[in-house]
């Protein structure tokens, strides 16, 4: 017996947390129904939300970017210069992102302005080139973007379109941006295919195309419906591009993009490409094609000049007749020929530079529009090196501005140059717009002086010479432009894009990104699984009962001698004097234990008196004291049981006693000890005393000599002596006699003692040292709680192991059978 309260109160280290393992264990098993039902209703949850959600796809294309291209190109050919080219990845990268090019793109997808759905019973989705009708819109007109309009099919010839009140904006195709805002209240209409519809909105038309099928007779579940998005809204939609290098050292992109229809986000991610080559290629053809447009500027006043000196010419002749120049006039008009072509020429080149200057002064950020010097027969080194450099420039800071700011150091690091440029570039056409005026006033003179000698010929001959001259001087200028404009059509059309496109996007190579169903899955079981785990922490962490042996032993290092499983008010055997009316019962073994553990406590004393106290009313304290009375009895000992409840008896009920007169009788004179204690009607050696009548004063009755008294007859009388009392809590006539017993049990039961409660209690006990031990009652061992308490009991009965199979304890049938089962 001694070993065994040692073996209870020694610390079990080693098995704590193996202990604390099982526990977790059982606990989780004994909620397994609200792991079930979470994870059932998690898992349909993920199913419904996997069923109709819309998939979000992802389509991927790559493209090659050349990088320090080095050599001679045709405009290199043409300039007769050599460059170097450094294309930046992330300057690329940044192209491709930008909304000009976004913006480009999707002008060129005309499909893209309408955005068709096709609503189910639950999920909507978007439909691309694959609607039973297409809407056209009217571009000329400002138009109600972001308004829903629904459509049913009435028959083959007409429909009816719906649309719910609300305010969008009102947008211009033309200038791409929004100008206003529109209340549009609720509309319904009837309209025939392919009639235009001007609703005061809108302005549009609905055709059918060879999707449509529609059978009158057929129940349509899908639910149709069209919205007129701007441009600004459908670049907005496709931001979801993803630019990455393929590897770190490598100059091939790989572009990824997203959306809930995989042939629309395919038609855009080729399309923007598409755009990006084409805007390399202008770029790379800038030179070219601004020679062509200055050399078509200057041609339309040549061809005129040229065409009336040819008409001039061939009125002469037909009105003269055929004469042939003497050699010596041929020889001066030919010099004289050159000599005003070569002027010509400079003039030409001089109407350049000042074109150039002001174009300079002018466009200070766009140079664009740039005509390269040697495009057009200038081959001053310096002068072209440094209009490359400038157009170069200019380029390389458009590029940094689709990915960087103004006053980023790196953009004004490039105006600084643009500008060092630009002085040194406006100095050298200064100059050089000074040296060819020099020498067209030196070819002036010489002209004057070759038209003295002119004159001294006949006057057929110097008119014919006038003639002939302008003729060829307009015609040789003219030659010179075609073939510098010929030279640059030819560079155009042998100039290839620096970049290409590697894998166009293909509906094949598409993916689903969005649900994962399996991610989803997962998602929903460990929801499943963590909403219970998280009921069952938060109930642990506010839970103000007793539920286990850890939440005595924090509170308190008294022993606990015994534990009272719990019963079932419907089981045979659950009845307040369980240990009479079943003796061999699991409860009755526990009962047992108790008493052997209190017979080491009060040193085997032949005769006691104990109390068995509480903190609170509904703790088991009555039901407790009549069995361990019940047990005492059955042993053979004389025991009395008495009712110390003077407050609110109830120990009578259980026995079927009257309680006319009991221990408040006694207290106040009014009965002898002989005419209270009134025969148990179970037990021939139990005597129960009631509580008698309830006093007005039932501390002060407790206090006076007449209970001392009582307890020194009755410890004549009877060997143990057992005292049913009042709550702790709520009175004090439990502590009043305490100096009557010699030893107190103090019943804790699990789920209802309330841990404050206790722990005020216990710690006033201890403070005043009174000998009390602990008893828990109520465990359900086939509960949440019950199988913690089914751990570090065995040395203080036989019955600990209830529900579970564990135990030494005698059964009878009905308990060998629940056994079994």
């Amino acid at each position: 017996m001694n070993n065994n309260i040692e073996l209870q109160n020694r610390p079990q280290y080693e098995e704590e947390d193996i202990i604390n393992i099982k526990v977790i264990i059982i606990k989780i098993i004994s909620y397994w129904y609200l792991f079930a039902i979470g994870i059932i209703a998690a898992l349909t949850i993920g199913y419904l939300y996997n069923r109709y959600t819309p998939y979000v796809y992802q389509a991927s294309a790559s493209v090659f970017i050349k990088e320090d291209k080095m050599g001679i190109d045709p405009t290199s050919m043409m300039t007769g210069l050599t460059f170097k080219s450094n294309i930046n990845i992330d300057n690329e990268i940044g192209i491709l992102k930008s909304f000009s090019l976004r913006e480009r793109t999707i002008k060129e997808l005309e499909f893209f302005n309408v955005s068709y759905y096709a609503s189910g019973r639950i999920a909507t989705k978007e439909l691309y080139k694959s609607t039973p009708f297409n809407v056209e819109l009217d571009y000329d007109t400002l138009q109600v973007v972001g308004c829903k309009y629904d459509i049913i099919f009435l028959d083959n010839e007409t429909y009816r379109i719906k649309a719910k009140e609300n305010e969008y904006s009102i947008y211009n195709y033309d200038t791409d941006e929004n100008v206003g805002l529109a209340h549009v209240l609720d509309y319904e209409d009837t309209y025939r295919f392919g009639e235009w519809i001007n609703n005061g909105y809108n302005k549009f038309r609905v055709i059918l195309n060879s999707n449509y099928d529609f059978n009158p007779e057929k129940k349509e579940n899908l639910k149709y419906s069209f919205v007129i998005k701007s441009r600004l809204a459908l670049i907005s939609e496709m931001s979801s591009l993803s630019i990455a290098q393929s590897t770190k050292t490598s100059s091939i992109l790989n572009l990824t993009i997203q959306g809930y229809n995989r042939h629309k986000i395919t038609d855009y991610l080729n399309q923007l490409l598409n755009e990006y080559i084409e805007r390399n290629l202008e770029e790379k053809n800038l030179v070219s094609d601004n020679t062509v447009i200055f050399i078509d500027e200057q041609l339309i006043g040549i061809q005129d000049s040229l065409n009336k000196a040819e008409v001039d010419l061939q009125v002469f002749q037909e009105g003269n007749d055929f004469m042939d120049l003497r050699t010596q006039s041929s020889e001066m008009f030919n010099r004289l020929k050159d000599i005003e072509r070569r002027k010509s020429e400079l003039e030409l080149s001089v109407k350049y530079y000042t074109n150039l200057q002001e174009y300079i002064n002018r466009n200070i950020d766009d140079l664009n529009k740039l005509v390269v010097p040697s495009a057009m027969g200038i081959q001053d080194q310096m002068l072209n090196k440094l209009v490359l450099e400038l157009v170069a420039l200019s380029s390389e800071k458009s590029k940094l501005l689709a990915i960087s700011r103004e006053k980023d150091p790196m953009v004004q690091n490039i105006d600084d140059q643009i500008i060092q440029t630009k002085m040194q570039l406006l100095e050298n056409i200064t100059n050089m717009i000074n040296n060819t005026e020099v020498t067209i006033l030196e070819l002036s003179n010489q002209i004057k002086l070759y038209e003295e000698q002119i004159k001294q010929l006949p006057t057929t001959q110097r008119a014919y010479l006038g003639y002939e001259r302008k003729f060829a001087l307009n015609d040789e200028l003219y030659k010179f432009l075609m073939q510098k404009r010929a030279e640059a059509q030819i560079v155009m059309a042998s100039n290839n894009s620096d970049n290409s496109i590697i894998d166009e996007a293909r509906i094949s190579r598409t993916r689903v990104v969005a649900p994962k169903s399996m991610m989803v899955y997962w998602f929903c079981l460990i929801l499943g699984c963590g909403i219970p785990a998280a009921f069952i922490l938060l109930k642990e962490i506010f839970n103000t009962k007793i539920l286990e042996k850890s939440d005595i032993e924090k509170i308190s290092k008294l022993p606990i001698i015994g534990q009272i499983p719990y019963t079932n008010p419907k089981e045979s055997h659950a009845s307040p004097t369980v240990v009479i009316d079943s003796p061999k019962s699991p409860v009755s073994e526990a009962f047992r234990s108790i008493r052997t553990n209190i017979e080491y406590i009060v040193q085997g004393k032949d005769k006691c008196v104990f109390s068995v106290i509480a903190d609170s009313p509904g703790i088991g304290k009555t039901y407790i004291s009549i069995n361990m009375a019940s047990i005492y009895a059955m042993y053979g000992k004389k025991t009395v049981l008495i009712g110390m409840d003077l407050r609110k008896p109830r120990l009578y009920q259980e026995f079927g006693l009257s309680n006319s007169i009991g221990v408040s009788s006694y207290f106040s004179g009014k009965a002898s000890l002989d005419e209270i204690i009134q025969p148990s009607g179970k037990l021939p050696t139990l005597d129960v005393i009631t509580a008698g009548p309830v006093p007005p004063n039932p501390a002060e009755l407790i206090a006076s000599d007449r209970c001392s008294k009582l307890f020194e007859e009755l410890k004549e009388r009877y060997d143990y002596i057992i005292i049913d009392t009042p709550p702790l809590l709520w009175v004090t006539d439990a502590l009043l006699l305490m100096k009557h017993v010699d030893t107190s049990i103090y019943v804790v039961r699990q789920g209802i003692t309330n841990k404050k409660a206790f722990d005020v209690v216990i710690k006033d006990l201890e403070r005043r040292k009174y000998n009390v031990s602990l008893v828990v009652n109520g465990i359900n061992y086939q509960g949440s709680y019950g199988y913690r308490y089914s751990y570090g009991y065995g040395g203080y009965g036989y019955g600990y192991g209830y529900g579970y199979g564990y135990g030494q304890g005698y059964y009878d049938e009905e308990h060998e059978d629940k056994k079994r089962r």
